[in-house]
């Protein structure tokens, strides 16, 4: 069969076997390159075709649009194997965690990242400023709020999960992707068909870390939430 080397949008929506549509979403969300224009007709070649097939599988194994893109966007950078995993040191080389600096007693919002205290102090609804950023952290935040909790203990609180969550994340990511999706790629010949797999083997790694670490968060959490026994209630 042959190998077209360029594609009008209607022939490279039926190569990868998707729409035209959905060629148009992907090049106006950023995860697919401009097409060469001439006359008034756009040319797309084998990257294309290749980028697309790569969408395709990431979005078939759950990853987002969104989630696409940026690593996407890594790659068209030039970032090195490390950047496009998400971590930035190669197994065995890490540096020790940084112990969290003890916030200052005299500032409430001393321990707070920048972009938290800019919601406190530019809005006169704080919560709805973080959860623009923080969706699923700003409804443990509300939920913390409508409880009682000071709107700063709470952020403080929130932040804090966050930075303990950061830290497992520095200790286990740089491991975890290599072996998952970086170590076959170093072995093979790197070329376009080895980055596009690096590219799906990354997004498969990344929902198969997380999914598996809000299994042991939650587990964790549980034991933490068992109600006691019904006589030890009574006394």
């Amino acid at each position: 069969m042959a190998v077209h080397s360029e594609y009008t949008i209607d022939e490279l929506a039926r190569a990868a076997d998707t729409t035209v549509r959905s060629v148009r979403v992907y090049h106006e969300r950023g995860l697919l390159p401009s097409p060469e224009v001439r006359g008034r007709i756009g040319y797309y070649g084998s990257d294309h075709l290749e980028r697309l097939h790569t969408i395709s599988r990431l979005l078939s194994r759950g990853m987002k649009l969104n989630g696409i893109r940026e690593l996407l966007e890594a790659w068209d950078r030039g970032d090195g194997l490390a950047d496009v995993l998400g971590v930035s040191d190669a197994p065995g080389e890490r540096e020790p965690v940084a112990a969290q600096e003890k916030p200052n007693n005299d500032d409430p919002l001393a321990d707070l990242p920048d972009y938290v205290k800019q919601a406190l102090a530019g809005s006169s609804d704080p919560l709805e400023a973080y959860r623009v950023a923080n969706p699923r952290c700003g409804d443990l935040a509300a939920r913390l709020i409508d409880s009682g909790v000071p709107d700063t203990t709470a952020f403080q609180l929130v932040e804090r999960l966050r930075a303990d969550c950061n830290q497992i994340a520095d200790r286990y990511a740089t491991e975890l992707f290599y072996c998952l999706a970086g170590q076959a790629y170093e072995r093979s010949q790197r070329d376009s068909k080895d980055r596009a797999r690096l590219e799906t083997e990354v997004a498969i790694a990344r929902l198969i870390v997380t999914r598996a670490a809000s299994e042991l968060i939650d587990q964790a959490f549980a034991r933490h939430a068992e109600l006691p026994a019904p006589n030890e209630t009574a006394r």
